[in-house]
């Protein structure tokens, strides 16, 4: 039987392990038994998928209206990448919360995935020990309503399962009934073999708009087991943590003996100007700069935000972006609505539709979150559900399947840039990539 079961059906293997959890069936065949919550039907956002250049990675699902505040991080550094040492003691944290009163149980597992973020075809077997899916089997019901929701926490590895092989990862998060993937999140799985140096050159002049590029330059002490390195090595450059945006080393040097040097030529160069809004709403009705309406009698209660207008300040302070949004994880913590309003220059007026974006929607393009014009006032007005919390937002429109996050950002902008290189080894017996190393810097 230990012979069989990496090989075995993943819904088999997880009913079989739940037989030592009586209390537990037992728990959710009441809850549904009683009618309190008919089974959901998952049904992503379609119109993601088809964007060319989505910060969401190969494979990932987008998740459904109803499951909000998706985290995922170190251990309980809310701030830091999902990335953890292969066989070390640190693990990743998912947060989230689902719309509605009563709690649910989910399915979780875990694919390995290559450097682009295509399939690797390894059966589970080769990078994971243990059982092949695990349980949320936790929720815990918000203490607030209008509306209600309940929060939910998974940290992997555990004693259910744990990885034996480095490289990138989807964890996929599934509905319990039916094993639809409900949503899924990359994350990353290191082995520290190696050192990264990474430089960032500050280009000018290489178009009007974006005077500002920065080209990432990176030098990789490889450990004496590669042999090839030009052919079995490769370096990516992501921005902001954009995964989905992440840019392979087009440029290679290997002429100093035990490094691997790569950076990326400058036409494929980032750009360097690229803006963060803050929004402030630690507590919604402790009103802060920017904020100039509350309204805690609607449902839920309703903040409106000062009019931003692209431009204004043309020496704007310098700040490091909180990219993935900090939502509040006490069950006291609301949902508000949250109004934008944008006011675009003559000289950057723009028939292209207009989107809210941000960690609160999963950087999605999404029709909840598109903006209207209102000539009475000559600006868009948008909104976007928010739970309390700290958050960085764009704004950005869509053209030719392609979206432009760049276009009404201010000039002048001086957000500072996070780069974070990866260096990736091509595994000859398993024809399968492996995470050397990785490391990240901002840019100054």
């Amino acid at each position: 039987m230990a012979l069989l079961l990496p090989f075995m059906k993943d819904d088999f293997r997880l009913d079989f392990r739940l037989i030592r959890y009586p209390v537990l069936i037992l728990s959710f065949a009441l809850i549904h038994g009683c009618g309190i919550e008919s089974t959901r039907q998952y049904t992503a956002p379609p119109a993601e998928e088809m964007l060319e250049n989505s910060p969401m990675v190969k494979g990932q699902v987008a998740p459904p209206e109803h499951i909000r505040s998706i985290q995922l991080y170190r251990n309980d550094q809310k701030a830091s990448i999902p990335a953890f040492k292969l066989g070390g003691d640190d693990r990743i944290t998912l947060r989230f919360d689902e719309l509605g009163s009563s709690p649910r149980l989910f399915r979780v597992r875990v694919r390995h995935r290559n450097s682009d973020w295509s399939d690797s075809r390894l059966a589970p077997g080769f990078f994971l020990s243990g059982h092949r899916e695990d349980l949320i089997s936790r929720g815990q019901p918000a203490n607030v309503q209008r509306p209600d929701y309940v929060h939910y926490t998974y940290r992997f590895p555990n004693d259910e399962m744990q990885l034996t092989m480095s490289g990138n990862y989807l964890l996929q998060v599934l509905d319990y009934e039916t094993s639809q993937i409900v949503f899924s999140m990359p994350f990353f799985v290191y082995e520290e073999e190696g050192d990264i140096q990474i430089d960032l050159e500050r280009v000018f002049g290489m178009n009007a708009r974006y005077r500002l590029h920065h080209q990432p330059f990176s030098r990789y002490r490889y450990p004496s087991s590669v042999i090839s390195p030009f052919s079995d090595l490769s370096t990516w450059y992501v921005q902001n943590r954009f995964w989905g945006r992440a840019r392979k080393a087009d440029v290679q040097d290997i002429s100093e003996a035990g490094v691997y040097a790569t950076h990326l030529s400058r036409p494929q160069s980032f750009i360097g100007v690229y803006e963060f809004r803050p929004l402030n709403l630690r507590r919604y009705d402790d009103p802060r700069p920017g904020v100039i309406d509350i309204r805690s009698e609607t449902t839920p209660p309703q903040v409106t935000l000062r009019r931003d207008v692209v431009n204004l300040d043309v020496t704007p302070a310098t700040r490091a972006p909180a990219i993935h949004g900090r939502p509040r994880d006490d069950r006291n913590a609301r949902y508000v609505d949250v109004r934008f309003e944008l006011e675009i220059p003559e000289r950057e007026a723009t028939d292209l539709p207009i989107y809210i974006y941000g960690p609160f929607n999963n950087w999605m393009i999404s029709d909840q979150n598109r903006m209207e014009y209102r000539a009475s006032t000559n600006s868009y007005t948008g909104r976007a559900i928010i739970k309390e919390g700290e958050y960085d937002y764009k704004y950005a429109v869509v053209e030719d399947r392609r979206i432009d996050d760049l276009r009404l950002d201010d000039m002048f902008a001086s957000t500072r840039q996070e780069y974070t290189v990866l260096v990736y080894f091509r595994d000859p017996v398993l024809q399968a990539e492996r995470l050397m190393n990785m490391n990240s810097s901002f840019s100054y």
